[in-house]
């Protein structure tokens, strides 16, 4: 597991300088990928970039020039991924004037409670005042956010795994409702309409500047101003939204550590907008649903906590009556077996089935009535646990 401290700095032109160089270094990767694909057909590997950048004389320390490299490549593999489903994908192409600055182990020293990220010989290196560490971190990145410099000090904790319990919860995750879970003898909604809103706010402001924008000259004084002024405005309800998708993740599994959950089951959504062919207000939802967001945040808090986290296929899940195991599709928020009578809150079916599934019981027939689902409805301390 990974653990993120993060310190805050005020922009100097040294830092700048820095940011240039890893934006120089990484636009020189980019450039030099594409021409050779371009003229030769082939692509380079990563070792022959890392040897034809370390002559370059870039003002960086080696190994940062080579994390620049080394983020590049990780985005050239999404894109070979994603070309097996989506041959109209293209590869990265951004050159960056600035980009973010990594030091790995061997660019980092820790003495007398000051980190010292080197810069290369004959370079001064950044010392950064903190707090006394066990160890040295595995990495340090330093990024540009609201005219500031942030530096991440990332490294790697050992999380004990807890005793086994054999106590499952299983995750359907919806555009409403981001955490619907199950445990075989509850349900529980986490409620996302204050999410969704926060969505829907952000595009009507984004639809605000845009068209302020359309009516001004591109590139002139006051096209600038307002693009200025829709990131900043973008940049806090993003910042807002984030926040909400941190308070319910983290309730979340502080309600699995209260029922001694050890595995946390959560439906696979991949390749869930490939399938979306609905109206276009209904496929911007799907498209805008940041589903990997909230699983991300489960995954990494869940192994804080020393809970093991696996993925399920969900395929007809919310479709398949609990009871009966009748399949008919939903029509709104409660699913209503036309079969058997079977009434239930629609999320809550996917979460019983997916959590019968992995179960070892596949669409077992429900016994007797199920409890009515409990809602989690959001507020600003909804972290806190009791």
């Amino acid at each position: 597991m990974y653990t993120t401290t993060t310190i805050k700095h005020h922009r100097t032109e040294f830092l700048d300088s820095l940011a240039c160089e890893s934006g120089r270094c990484y636009s020189k990767t980019v450039s030099l990928v594409r021409k050779t694909h371009a003229k030769k057909g082939f692509w380079l590997s990563k070792n022959d970039v890392q040897k034809y950048l370390r002559h370059r004389g870039y003002a960086l320390h080696s190994q940062s020039i080579q994390a620049c490299v080394d983020s590049y490549f990780n985005a050239l593999d999404s894109y070979f991924q994603v070309r097996r489903f989506n041959p109209d994908a293209k590869p990265p192409k951004r050159t960056p004037k600035h980009f973010k600055v990594r030091w790995k182990s061997t660019a980092i020293r820790y003495k007398n409670g000051k980190l010292i990220l080197s810069n290369g010989r004959g370079r001064a290196p950044i010392v950064l005042e903190i707090e006394e560490i066990e160890t040295k971190p595995r990495y340090v990145e330093m990024y540009f956010r609201r005219g500031c410099y942030y530096f991440a000090i990332v490294d790697k904790k050992d999380v004990p795994r807890k005793k086994e319990t054999g106590i499952a919860v299983a995750v359907d995750m919806g555009e409403i409702h981001p955490i619907v879970s199950h445990d075989g003898a509850k349900t529980i909604i986490y409620n996302g309409r204050f999410i969704r809103s926060i969505i829907q706010y952000r595009n009507k402001v984004n639809a605000r500047f845009q068209e302020k924008m359309d009516r001004c000259e591109k590139r002139s004084k006051r096209w600038y101003k307002l693009l200025k002024a829709k990131r900043k405005t973008l940049d806090k309800i993003n910042a807002q939204l984030k926040d909400a998708e941190h308070k319910i993740t983290t309730r979340f599994i502080s309600d699995c550590e209260k029922a001694k959950t050890d595995t946390i089951v959560i439906g696979d959504l991949k390749g869930i907008r490939d399938r979306a062919k609905f109206s276009k207000k209904s496929n911007q939802k799907i498209h805008q649903w940041a589903f990997s967001r909230i699983a991300q945040k489960i995954c990494y808090k869940a192994e804080m906590a020393g809970i093991c986290v696996i993925f399920e296929s969900e395929a007809y899940t919310s479709q398949t009556c609990p009871k009966c195991a009748n399949r008919k599709k939903p029509t709104n928020r409660n699913y209503t077996c036309t079969h058997c009578g079977f009434k239930y809150h629609r999320d809550g079916v996917g979460a019983i089935n997916l959590w019968s599934k992995v179960s070892g019981y596949l669409f077992y027939p429900v016994v007797g009535e199920l409890a009515a689902p409990l809602g989690v409805k959001f507020h600003w301390h909804l972290s806190r646990s009791g």
